[in-house]
């Protein structure tokens, strides 16, 4: 007996949540769908955000552009995730969480795959991939970069 059944859940209990995309953050879902990283560029200052939000964390400004990043980075730290709550990451376990620097001087939250464990090492190059998860949305996933 599974976990699933020993609790008596439904296949829509155990349902992962997908992003919702907002008005500010709906061009990085389109870009995601296109295989295209981009992040927010403030035009009054430079700045770059990420998370997109609706304003510039720096100067407050409204004004901005979107711009595709390179889709590499560094992996600034990283822990493999052995027990999952909420429940309905179970089957993905053992995952890794990561923070990445990305070349455009964002720090950014994401997954490693497609990389065994005892090799993801602090300071690795890593570049992004795409993982289809539904017709809307497509999460940018990261794995060893092949420089």
């Amino acid at each position: 007996m599974g976990i699933k059944e020993f609790l008596n859940l439904s296949d829509e209990d155990v349902k992962k949540p997908m992003p919702k995309p907002t008005k500010w953050s709906k061009p990085f879902w389109e870009g995601t769908k296109q295989h295209k990283f981009l992040l927010k560029k403030c035009k009054s200052c430079g700045n770059i955000d990420f998370p997109p939000y609706l304003y510039c964390t720096n100067c407050m400004s409204e004004d901005h552009e979107w711009i595709e990043a390179a889709g590499k980075g560094t992996l600034f730290a990283y822990a493999i995730n052995v027990f999952a709550v909420p429940f309905f990451f179970w089957d993905d376990l053992p995952y890794v969480v990561a923070m990445i620097d990305l070349d455009e001087g964002v720090r950014i939250i994401s997954n490693i795959v497609q990389c065994e464990h005892d090799k993801i090492k602090n300071g690795m190059r890593v570049e992004v991939v795409y993982e289809e998860v539904s017709p809307e949305i497509t999460l940018p996933k990261w794995r060893p970069a092949k420089e």
